[in-house]
């Protein structure tokens, strides 16, 4: 009865080869600090943004570093600040619009991330963060501001920092999180 034993072998082994399976997780695509998780054409346009941002907007790329630990590729766009480390969640309309505007919203939730901290190291004795302290109206157009400075940074088209210049007019913070496209 040796032959079932082969025949899984045979099985698992064509599996691997033809894609189907993989015998273990591919590692996590790394830049410097940070990991990078997604499909192979989003992780080199990633990458591409933070080179861009290392190289052209050193204080940006600091933000990024110190408060972001994972840029993973998703539906939705969005920072997930209480996992460790956290977690940007980047949808492939914003990353794969450019490399600037992807380096630009990578910057932009890298300082939502900063003000949650922020305020979790000014308030040591806060259970919580009240939300108005990284969302909202008052966050976003801090976040806007971080977002255009480091387009300059990057030399970034007209057009994309003038669209960050008029997005705080468009609410697009209060559009619910399963609904957004970016």
């Amino acid at each position: 009865m040796k032959v079932l034993p082969m025949i899984l072998a045979s099985m698992t082994t064509l599996a691997v080869v033809s894609g189907c399976s993989s015998p273990s997780k591919s590692p996590l695509k790394r830049f410097d600090s940070l990991s990078i998780q997604g499909t192979p054409k989003f992780e080199d346009q990633v990458e591409k943004a933070l080179a861009s941002l290392k190289a052209q907007s050193p204080a940006g790329y600091a933000t990024v570093t110190n408060y972001v630990g994972i840029v993973r590729e998703n539906k939705h766009s969005g920072m997930e600040v209480h996992h460790k480390p956290p977690v940007f969640l980047l949808n492939g309309n914003s990353a794969y619009y450019s490399i600037s505007w992807c380096a630009g919203v990578i910057a932009h939730d890298s300082f939502h991330s900063k003000l949650y901290f922020d305020y979790k190291k000014q308030h040591p004795e806060a259970r919580w963060v009240p939300k108005t302290v990284d969302r909202g109206e008052e966050a976003e157009r801090a976040c806007l501001q971080h977002q255009l400075a480091v387009l300059k940074d990057i030399a970034a088209p007209a057009s994309e920092m003038d669209w960050c210049r008029q997005s705080v007019t468009n609410q697009y913070w209060l559009v619910k999180y399963r609904n957004r496209n970016w």
